[in-house]
């Protein structure tokens, strides 16, 4: 039975879940669910994302209200939506991307 791979972090011994970089090369690492979430390349990106697309929506859906001064609790909260959905979306679209495949 073949042993499955660990995750590469240093002083973790968590199965790997996840896999960054092309196979066989020596960029390519190996992260659990944890570390996955965590990973710079990976959450980085999403950021830059979110930055883009929330401001995109926060100007279609919220532009109007925030530039007549009414803005509210609600609408704030609304706000911190409108970024939290789009990097959700691309960190789990990449992680999704890089899952392994276990047999």
């Amino acid at each position: 039975m073949a042993r499955q791979a660990t995750c590469d972090v240093r002083g973790s011994a968590r199965a790997a879940s996840y896999l960054f970089g092309a196979v066989g090369s020596d960029s390519a690492r190996m992260r659990c669910r944890l570390h996955a979430l965590v990973y710079w390349p990976v959450c980085g990106r999403a950021i830059k994302v979110a930055l883009l697309v929330g401001t995109i929506l926060l100007a279609i859906n919220q532009g109007d209200v925030i530039l007549t001064r009414h803005v509210t609790m609600l609408v704030v909260a609304k706000i911190g939506l409108t970024y939290v959905v789009p990097f959700s979306v691309s960190n789990y679209s990449a992680l999704a991307a890089n899952r392994l495949r276990h047999s």
